[in-house]
């Protein structure tokens, strides 16, 4: 998996760290609020971990990607990010989460021919 954090720039940030829909609301006056947070530092990538539950639009990421460009091999380094949760998840949870984390995994394996 190293060829796919090689040649990025990774600059430690702090994070939500259990950013989803859940944890997302409004004030009085409309305004965001982010609620529970989980905060660390890490790299800004590790903040989509939970983006199969978050809900958010399109608006949100391409304003989020304004801030904090995509660099290349970002695609690849987010199913890693979505397989600490979803491993988290399954087992906190149970096997509802079994076979998204397994297919992540499989992927995987079958990149680094194993």
């Amino acid at each position: 998996m190293a060829p796919l954090f090689q040649n990025i720039a990774i600059e430690p940030c702090l994070l939500h760290g259990d950013l989803w829909s859940g944890n997302i609301s409004s004030d009085k006056n409309g305004e965001p609020v982010i609620l529970d947070p989980a905060c660390y530092y890490g790299h800004n990538e590790a903040e989509f971990g939970m983006s199969w539950c978050a809900g958010f639009g399109g608006s949100f990421y391409n304003a989020y990607f304004e801030v904090m460009p995509k660099q290349p091999g970002f695609e690849k380094r987010r199913e890693i990010y979505l397989l600490y949760h979803y491993l988290n998840h399954y087992n906190l949870f149970g096997s509802s989460y079994r076979s998204s984390a397994m297919s992540i995994i499989d992927d995987y394996l079958l990149m680094l021919g194993v």
